[in-house]
């Protein structure tokens, strides 16, 4: 199966470097040349030779851009595969637009550039056993897959697409308050990022709930407590989950 990308942007490329070894072909308005042939990408001239010459087209542009492309390329897509990362348009509003073309809507997160991206797939009827393998190969060989519900897209966005940004944000303000205590701020960020990977393994492996494993580090009158109590009192929680409320509504609008 031969992968084509429309758009080479942060994600495509991301992609691309994970895919490296897989026959891949590519269009790109950006200034993509030298990271598509390091990657030995074969560079098209247009969005519909991508969609004449490739099997899967990946669309990884813009969702402004979106209805002049599927315009270009509707004539090419019989019978192929057209994998969305467009948080806001739908299986049907595809399906409209690619009348003859099999339609899944793909949610990876920036985390594929270290092979560990969480990815969310939601495939149309038309998809045979075979098809679902192979899409959904193209997103195992660089993390974790999750087929769910079309309605469910928005609330993946917000606890996963989205979640790098609240992850670094957390970094960032947990290596501030170490700097404020006297830590050196490279050596910070490192020993926040290593504890916060360490614990996200924790909860991924152990069976116990997660609220165990933090009633566990929480010693009576200790540390730990002192500072959940904080961040109770200072709205943690709720923060969190105001946070992907705002996603959610956005992706539906």
């Amino acid at each position: 199966m031969k992968l084509g990308f429309i758009g080479v942007g942060n994600m495509a490329s991301a992609m691309i470097s994970a895919l490296f070894g897989q026959k891949m072909c590519a269009f790109s308005k950006g200034k993509n040349s030298e990271f598509l042939s390091k990657n030995s990408v074969c560079i098209l001239d247009s969005e519909k030779e991508v969609a004449k010459n490739a099997d899967i087209v990946i669309l990884a542009v813009k969702p402004k851009d979106y209805n002049a492309i599927l315009d270009i390329i509707k004539d090419e897509m019989s019978g192929k595969i057209l994998v969305s990362l467009a948080p806001n348009f739908s299986i049907t509003q595809l399906q409209n637009a690619l009348k003859n073309a099999k339609i899944v809507r793909a949610m990876p997160n920036t985390p594929a550039l270290v092979k560990s991206a969480t990815t969310a797939l939601c495939f149309d009827k038309n998809f045979s056993d075979l098809d679902r393998q192979n899409v959904a190969g193209i997103f195992k060989s660089f993390g974790e897959v999750f087929e769910i519900k079309e309605s469910e897209f928005g609330a993946f966005v917000g606890i996963a697409g989205s979640l790098p940004a609240y992850a670094f944000m957390f970094i960032e303000a947990l290596a501030d308050a170490a700097v404020l205590n006297g830590l050196n701020r490279k050596m910070a960020y490192k020993i926040a990022s290593n504890a916060l990977l360490g614990s996200a393994k924790m909860a991924l492996t152990s069976d116990k709930h997660v609220a165990m494993l933090k009633d566990e580090v929480c010693s009576p009158s200790g540390t730990t407590i002192e500072a959940v109590a904080s961040l109770e009192k200072n709205g943690f929680r709720s923060a969190v989950i105001e946070a992907v409320n705002a996603c959610v509504a956005k992706c539906k609008s």
